[in-house]
C-alpha cells in the first residue's frame, strides 16, 4: 500500500478524484478541510514498475452516475461494512462476507499503524512555491554544479574582469586561486594574466599601498604583472595596455555604489566584465547587498551552513557564476 494526497475544491470532488485516479478500491484515510479546499489522503496499492493505472469504463460510468447525487463517504461505508453483522442466510455467503470484513479491518489497521508511524509523510505541502523559493532552489543546483569544477572551468575568463566586494570577501583571495588553477594546468600555454589594485577614492595612501603590496605579493608567487591605478583616468590607461596580451583581474578596495556607478561607463568602455563577491560565511545583510549579474560566493570551504546566504541571494535575484575557496596552495607547479 501506499498512501497518497489529493486537493480539490470539496469533499465531494476529493472522493471523485480519488476514485477517478486509483479506482475504486482505493481506502479512504482520513478528510480534512485546509483552508476553502479539502484534503483527501488515500492508500492504494502499489501497481508493477511502469505499469499505468487503467481506470475501469464501467467503473468511471458508475462514478459519473453517482456524482449525481450525495453519497456518504468511502471511509464511513467501509467502517459500515466491517461492523454490520454478516448475512444468516446463505452459510457460504456468510463466511465470504466474514472473510472480508476480517481482511478489511486489517488492511484499516495497518494503513492507521502506518499513518501513526510516518506522519511526516502527510505533512501539508504547498502548493505552489513563490517565486523566491525556485530561485532559492535554482541557486542551490548552480552552487553544487559550480563547486565541483575547478575555478578556471567554471566560465570564461578571457578579457578583463573587476571584483568588487566588502573587505575580507575573499576578493584577492579568488584572484590567486584562480591564477594557482590556471597555472598547475596541464597544457604548453596557460593564459596570462595581468592584475591591477584598484584603490578606492575614500581610502588613504597607507591603505591603498598595503592593498597593492598584498597582491604585487600573489603576482610574484605566479610570474603575474602587476600595477596599482589610483584613479580612474590611471585604470583606463592601464587596461588599454595590458588587455592585448593579458586577461586583466581587477582587485579593488571597498566600493559604495556611488564609486561603481562612476566606475561603470569606464568598465563598459572596455569590456570589463564586474563580480560581486560574497563570502559564503558572511552574514546574509552582506550578501543581500549584492546586486551585480555576476556573483562569485568565495570562501566556499569556511562555511559550515549556507542557508541564509542562499536566501538571501534568493531575494537580491542574483545568479552565481563562481564558486571559490579561502585555502589556496603555496607554490604552484614548475
Amino acid at each position: 500500500m501506499e498512501l497518497k494526497r489529493l486537493i480539490a475544491e470539496d469533499s465531494k470532488s476529493a472522493l471523485q478524484s480519488v476514485r477517478t485516479t486509483y479506482g475504486e478500491d482505493a481506502l479512504i484515510v482520513s478528510t480534512n478541510k485546509i483552508g476553502s479546499k479539502t484534503e483527501v489522503i488515500c492508500a492504494v496499492d502499489l501497481l508493477p514498475d511502469n505499469e499505468p493505472f487503467v481506470d475501469d469504463p464501467t467503473t468511471a460510468e458508475v462514478a459519473a452516475t453517482a456524482q449525481s447525487a450525495e453519497t456518504p463517504p468511502f471511509s464511513a461505508s467501509l467502517g459500515s461494512m466491517i461492523n454490520s453483522a454478516p448475512p444468516a442466510g446463505d452459510s457460504g455467503l456468510a463466511s465470504l462476507v466474514a472473510d472480508i470484513q476480517r481482511e478489511l479491518l486489517e488492511l484499516r489497521e495497518s494503513v492507521v499503524t502506518h499513518v501513526k508511524d510516518n506522519p511526516h509523510e502527510l505533512a501539508p505541502q504547498p502548493e505552489a512555491e513563490t517565486g523566491a523559493s525556485l530561485n532559492e532552489r535554482s541557486l542551490r543546483q548552480q552552487y553544487a554544479n559550480l563547486r565541483a569544477m575547478p575555478l578556471n572551468e567554471q566560465r570564461t575568463w578571457e578579457g578583463s574582469h573587476l571584483f568588487f566586494g566588502r573587505p575580507g570577501a575573499g576578493k584577492t583571495r579568488c584572484i590567486e586561486e584562480l591564477l594557482r588553477v590556471h597555472a598547475n594546468r596541464p597544457i604548453d600555454n596557460p593564459p596570462t594574466f595581468a592584475l591591477i589594485a584598484l584603490s578606492s577614492p575614500s581610502c588613504d595612501t597607507e591603505q591603498a599601498n598595503e592593498h597593492w603590496l598584498r597582491l604585487a605579493r600573489v603576482s610574484q608567487k605566479y610570474g603575474a604583472p602587476c600595477a596599482q591605478a589610483k584613479s580612474h583616468v590611471h585604470l583606463s590607461a592601464l587596461i588599454t595596455q595590458l588587455s592585448g596580451a593579458h586577461t586583466v583581474l581587477i582587485d579593488t578596495q571597498t566600493l559604495s555604489q556611488e564609486d561603481l556607478q562612476e566606475l561603470q561607463p569606464l568598465l563598459d568602455n572596455h569590456n570589463v566584465q564586474s563580480h560581486c563577491c560574497v563570502g559564503a560565511d558572511f552574514a546574509p545583510p552582506a550578501s543581500a547587498s549584492c546586486s551585480a549579474p555576476s556573483t562569485i560566493v568565495t570562501r566556499a570551504d569556511l562555511a559550515e551552513d549556507l542557508t541564509m546566504m542562499f536566501s538571501a541571494l534568493a531575494q537580491s535575484k542574483t545568479q552565481i557564476t563562481a564558486v571559490a575557496s579561502a585555502i589556496t596552495c603555496s607554490k604552484p607547479k614548475d
